[in-house]
């Protein structure tokens, strides 16, 4: 890039960021301020091996502006973590999600922990192998947005700590012509290496430092609902053809998605099923994505007073994927935020403490009690 485009946009870089701050503490006397937090305490007989403790504590403020824009800032505390079966203990720590914002009704600017553009405005068929845009994983982003007569776009960047700079600049546009949706994505090469100095290693597992297009359209026909794709990964120079169907008969969802990959070994498909009636949901799906198979079945059932049932079996060819594995739980909702959960997982990859499922939960390998206070 020519020094003075890169001096360009360091400037507005700059400008952006005080102009956030400044109205993020503008009237600050009359902002409204609020408290939420979560408190956890479990035990667990397999990964942890004991007790296990976590109290997070987030600060909210917004100051509604005289020309009818809204400041607002989220700021993160992390109280304490301690695991009984090493006696680890992580005090106090601070900056644990900052989010500084600027917003109204067409137009906001954004500093923090938030989703990049390209994510944002992206609407692709799934499990194509070239959409290959970087998620937002504890890193800074700085991002701009805007809606106008049905339209809506950002640019963002990740934000380099040590220096400053805007890393792999990326945007996003999405909206409705005539009834018929459609999305356009785009995000810069990115640095090849996000050094230590600029954010801890597995920060940013989520980071693809490619060049990546992508553009699709949506619409309904006879009842179902269809969406193609096309994408593009130029660095790696491939390319995804992709369409995808949801059609709903009665309580049930049947959905089918192929994508064509000539770049890669296989091509990739799946289908899938959702039951939903009054207290009882199920949830099926079979997908192989470039040859690796996946399969689930996942059931969950509402008792009522405050009491859910959930259990399920996800498996694969992906023997490193911690969300493969059988489970079952009890989740038991006390009122006022408070709940118990109780669960089993005999994960494919032991000691895991991420277990993922389709009807909402993230779980342990093993027998674990948990419970939940929210405030």
């Amino acid at each position: 890039m020519p020094d003075i485009q890169k001096s360009t946009r360091e400037k507005m870089k700059k400008i952006l960021l005080s102009t956030v701050a400044l109205a993020a503490f503008a009237g600050a006397a009359s902002a409204e301020i609020s408290w939420t937090g979560t408190a956890k305490l479990g035990y667990n007989d397999d990964f942890n091996d004991g007790f296990f403790a976590d109290a997070d504590v987030d600060i909210k403020a917004s100051q509604e502006l005289d020309n009818g824009w809204t400041a607002a800032l989220t700021y993160g505390l992390e109280l304490e973590e301690l695991r009984s079966n090493d006696r680890t203990q992580d005090g106090f720590s601070a900056d644990n999600n900052i989010v500084v914002s600027l917003t109204s009704d067409y137009a906001g600017l954004y500093y923090g922990e938030v989703e990049y553009a390209a994510v944002s405005y992206w609407d692709g068929v799934s499990e194509m192998a070239s959409d290959s845009f970087s998620e937002q994983d504890d890193e800074e982003v700085l991002k701009a947005t805007m809606m106008y007569a049905g339209f809506e776009g950002g640019v963002s960047g990740m934000v380099l700590p040590t220096s400053g700079d805007i890393n792999q600049v990326n945007a996003g546009v999405s909206g409705s012509i005539m009834n018929y949706g459609f999305s356009v994505a785009y995000q810069e090469a990115g640095d090849d290496v996000i050094t230590a100095g600029d954010y801890a290693a597995g920060k940013v597992e989520d980071y693809d430092a490619s060049e990546v297009f992508g553009i699709s359209g949506s619409g309904s026909f006879a009842g179902a609902d269809v969406t193609v794709a096309y994408a593009q990964n130029k660095t790696a120079d491939t390319e995804s053809y992709g369409v995808e169907v949801a059609y709903p008969v009665g309580p049930v969802v049947l959905g089918a998605f192929y994508v064509a990959e000539p770049d890669l070994s296989d091509d990739t498909y799946g289908v899938m099923a959702d039951y939903e009636e009054g207290a009882l949901a199920v949830s099926a799906y079979y997908q192989s994505v470039v040859g690796q198979d996946e399969y689930a079945l996942e059931v969950s059932y509402d008792l009522g007073n405050g009491i859910k049932l959930a259990g399920g079996h996800i498996n694969g060819d992906d023997s490193g994927d911690n969300d493969f594995g059988t489970y079952a739980l009890v989740d038991y909702s006390l009122g006022g935020g408070a709940s118990i959960v109780t669960s089993y997982v005999d994960a494919d990859v032991e000691g895991t403490d991420d277990f993922d499922t389709g009807t909402g939960y993230e779980l342990k390998d093993g027998a674990t009690i948990l419970v939940t206070l929210k405030f």
